[in-house]
């Protein structure tokens, strides 16, 4: 069966946080959110449409809130990331492919693009 990866990459001063989602066309989905490398949620499902993690996060600035929300439209999965209420854009995207549902790719095989191929649009 063959997944379909999305990966967002936020920089948070010295944070590197991935939000990584992978679907079938059947209706699989799996979700992830690392930071640092360390995975922190990881979830998977039948139909799933809508992930939400929120948790205290510590700045320079002192104590926040770090929200995340993963939303599936009927055209794209919309990633979202708050800190304190505020938007954080993402700083790179990559997709992948693999087979097997509830397994990721290594990290070599996600690449780098400007727009997600697998909803239509031309992959850098």
């Amino acid at each position: 069966m063959a997944v379909h990866g999305q990966r967002w990459r936020f920089q948070l001063e010295n944070t590197q946080i991935d939000v990584d989602n992978a679907f079938t066309w059947l209706g699989w989905s799996q979700e992830r959110v690392t930071i640092n490398d360390e995975v922190v949620l990881s979830t998977q499902q039948w139909f799933g449409f809508r992930r939400s993690l929120s948790e205290p996060w510590l700045t320079s600035a002192g104590d926040t809130e770090l929200t995340v929300q993963l939303i599936a439209t009927m055209m794209a999965v919309q990633c979202r990331l708050e800190l304190d209420g505020e938007a954080v854009l993402p700083h790179k995207r990559y997709e992948a492919r693999w087979s097997g549902r509830g397994i990721w790719p290594a990290q070599e095989g996600w690449r780098e693009t400007n727009t997600f191929s697998v909803f239509g649009g031309a992959a850098r």
